[in-house]
């Protein structure tokens, strides 16, 4: 065997000739399949070999790289490969490894040949025994968006980057790297930057104690040149680093130089620094942990000379690393989720975390990995599931460890038992149907583990979109088949086209009723088999998440719905007429006091919901007499002054579904109804943008209309993806550019945030915002 030094390594990278091979055992792990395209990056060819192919092999296959299934020692020596590296999972018994040894070839753990490739950039090392992985993938997304070109390399696929490792060419560039301390390599990497996260009790396999582990993270703190950044909520690294000359701490704690204060439901908080606030942050993982995380991105990012607003914007879409709370399957009856965690300070965050989604029941399936941490953590493992509701525990993950006599999961179930229930299920296939058995609908189901319990998080998922398939198409059958022929029913309906901003996903099951016994039917079968229904009307003033919206979505547009009769100066009005034809026909009828109706987009109920308005006058201003429809589907009429309303609201219709409405206008000519409306029109039309938008985002605060406040603050044309702050009316959000919701969304916290760190102001939405993310 010829093992090589980082510096070595990176030396024999250097002067390799163009084109020369490298090959890596077990190229199929994340941190073997990133060197992979890096290797790639720079002009390697590669060579690999596992026992499986997977996705990061079929990425990798697309790129050139060669992939052979198994180990063998002549497929090792056919390549004539320059360096042979391989991951710590990889024993040294491999008939490859031993090949190489017999033939001189270079070799090199897969961390030493990482580390040398960090050091030939500015290395921004992230360590850590829990959460290393999502932090530092949200750190190269974050730099992504930020325009810096990042290289980096990431122990998990991530979606949203399109692979987990990449070399950039320029040598200025920064190198995000996820370095981990399990084997012994943190003391390879020299960067000049680095955040440290945590340290616990872990991998005790190979340290001897906690105080070895200490000892090696201050030892990598040493080969830091420049900003160390690390967490003052561990009391562990504020003893090592609190003292350390240009650290910088962040967290909770109240002596944080960068301190995080949650805000609301543990994804938006306020970062602190230095007595002021820096600004309001808005993260899509759900968590205190992963709050925590993205302060140390934040800190960096904020050292490195980015602005608050800027990182605000560069982190707010940031949806994780594989695995890492990864949402596998949602619909109207269950949510699955994947995780990686398996310590038991991570197990209890997650859990910690998944209870805020305020689901009806948390089950937990979890599978041990490695009988050493087992062992070492049993009385932690026992008390840290205590948020699941039900929790079912798998035999351990070995991860080539031997078993160890009397440690088992069996024994960490008797240990459970002291505190809450739990079953022992030895397989991953028998835990998948126990699971599936358990469920009821308005549970969350998180799958915890590093192994390969993810296998049966992925065939559950896999199996409830074959029954969500089957099921819709049973209810869209039935529903269709409870209602009159005139009514419509379908499945999977594009919601996006049914809205003035035109963006957002698909609905589960759509109805468009033919009367109002067919609503209360309608509103009798959602009922009966536990199904979420939202209300929608000509989709203005609102915004449709790009995941769509689960359950059925009820649209009152048929014409029965959209009757309009006139009696002397009263307009019986369906809630499904457009507010512009409410105002055309009083008009032609000589009815004043509507006319402000005309540059509304909505339809009638819709208004009656937010208590439209525009041009100083409301809907309900001019409305006598109310028609609605209780959730039981019984119909009700009260007078308008019984029914309490209030700026941007009527809280009635929280609960009720607006049927229709009589309206009272005023005698008047014709033609000075005309004149009047052909003002507010030209003025519409003058001060609104001719782009798809939802209207006003926000609601006007109480010091200053919401659009002259956006003007003031320079906004205007600001841009997210496809959507723009209107450079006609600083309150409209319009569709520029085949825009997502996603891209709205962000650009409203992105008005928000400025409006709040630049005035002190609040901003309220307007816009109705429904749907899964």
């Amino acid at each position: 065997m010829v093992p090589l030094n980082s510096a070595q390594l990176g030396q024999l990278l250097e002067t390799a000739s163009p084109g020369s091979t490298v090959y890596l055992v077990g190229i199929g792990g994340c941190g073997v399949s990133g060197l992979a395209h890096l290797l790639l990056d720079l002009g390697f060819r590669v060579v690999g070999s596992d026992l499986a192919a997977n996705e990061e092999t079929r990425q990798l296959a697309e790129r050139g790289a060669t992939i052979h299934l198994g180990h063998h020692a002549e497929q090792l020596a056919a390549a004539h490969p320059i360096l042979v590296a391989y991951s710590s999972a990889i024993r040294l018994d491999n008939p490859e490894l031993k090949a190489a040894e017999r033939l001189q070839i270079p070799m090199a753990r897969r961390a030493l040949l990482l580390a040398a490739l960090v050091h030939r950039q500015r290395g921004v090392c992230v360590a850590g025994m829990h959460g290393k992985t999502t932090t530092s993938a949200l750190l190269a997304f974050a730099l992504e968006n930020l325009g810096a070109n990042p290289s980096y390399a990431i122990g998990a696929l991530v979606p949203q980057l399109a692979r987990h490792a990449r070399l950039s060419v320029a040598s200025e560039n920064l190198f995000i790297a996820e370095a981990d301390e399990s084997d012994g390599t943190l003391s390879e990497f020299r960067p000049q930057h680095a955040i440290v996260l945590n340290v616990d009790a872990e991998h005790l396999d190979f340290y001897a104690n906690l105080d070895a582990i200490c000892r090696e993270f201050a030892n990598f703190a040493q080969q830091t040149h420049d900003t160390l950044v690390f967490c003052a909520d561990d009391p562990r690294l504020a003893e090592l680093f609190a003292r350390r000359p240009g650290a910088i701490s962040y967290g909770f704690h109240p002596l944080a130089n960068y301190r995080l204060v949650v805000t609301s439901a543990a994804t938006r908080f306020e970062v602190w620094h230095s007595g002021q606030k820096l600004g309001d942050f808005t993260l899509r993982l759900i968590g205190e942990k992963n709050i925590s995380n993205a302060g140390s991105v934040i800190a960096l990012l904020h050292r490195l000379g980015y602005a608050p607003e800027q990182i605000a914007r560069a982190i707010a879409d940031f949806t994780g690393a594989a695995r890492r709370q990864q949402e596998l399957f949602s619909d109207a009856r269950f949510r699955v989720f994947d995780d990686y965690g398996h310590h038991p300070a991570e197990i209890q965050a997650t859990l910690q975390a998944f209870k805020s989604l305020g689901a009806r029941r948390l089950l937990v399936a979890f599978q041990p990995h490695r009988f050493t941490r087992t062992q070492a953590l049993m009385s932690e493992f026992a008390t840290c599931f205590g948020q699941a509701d039900l929790l079912w525990v798998a035999d351990i993950y070995a991860a080539s460890e031997p078993e160890i006599p009397g440690v088992t999961s069996a024994k960490l179930v008797e240990a459970i038992h002291a505190t809450q229930t739990a079953e022992h299920i030895p397989s991953l296939d028998g835990l998948r149907r126990a699971v599936r058995a358990a469920m009821l609908p308005g549970d969350v189901v998180l799958f915890l583990g590093a192994g390969d319990i993810t296998k049966a998080a992925h065939e559950l998922a896999a199996e409830l979109r074959e029954e969500s398939v089957s099921s819709n198409e049973q209810l869209l059958a039935e529903l269709t088949a409870s209602l009159s022929p005139e009514s419509i029913v379908r499945r999977d309906e594009p919601l996006a086209k049914r809205t003035t901003l035109r963006v957002g996903g698909k609905a589960d099951l759509y109805a468009e009723p033919a009367s109002e016994d067919d609503l209360s039917r309608l509103l009798k079968f959602c009922a009966r088999h536990q199904l979420k229904f939202t209300l929608l009307g000509r989709g203005s003033n609102l915004l449709i998440k790009d995941g769509g919206i689960r359950g059925v979505v009820i649209c009152l547009n048929h014409p029965n719905f959209s009757r309009l009769e006139i009696t002397g100066d009263k307009l019986s009005c369906g809630a499904g007429v457009k507010l512009k034809a409410v105002s055309v026909e009083a008009r032609r009828a000589g009815l004043a006091g509507l006319e402000f109706l005309e540059g509304i987009p909505g339809s009638l109920g819709g208004s009656m919901r937010m208590n439209a308005g525009a041009m100083g006058s409301w809907l309900f201003d001019v409305v006598e007499k109310i028609r609605f429809m209780d959730y039981a589907g019984v119909a009700h009429e009260r007078v308008a002054s019984e029914v309490n309303v209030e700026y941007r609201g009527c809280p009635l219709f929280k609960n009720h579904i607006a049927l229709g409405a009589v309206l009272k206008g005023q005698p008047t000519a014709a033609e000075t109804v005309a004149a009047r409306m052909q003002q507010y029109s030209s003025k519409r039309w003058e001060s609104q943008p001719k782009e798809p938008s939802a209207g006003c985002i926000f609601k006007n605060p109480k010091t200053i209309p919401a659009g002259k406040l956006i003007d003031e603050l320079g906004l205007k044309g600001t841009r997210v993806g496809g959507a723009m702050v209107s450079d006609v009316h600083g309150n409209f959000i319009v569709n520029a550019d085949n825009a997502t919701a996603s891209d709205v969304l962000n650009l409203i916290e992105v008005v928000k945030q400025r409006a709040k760190s630049a005035r002190g102001i609040e901003l309220e939405t307007e816009v109705e915002i429904l749907g899964e993310g």
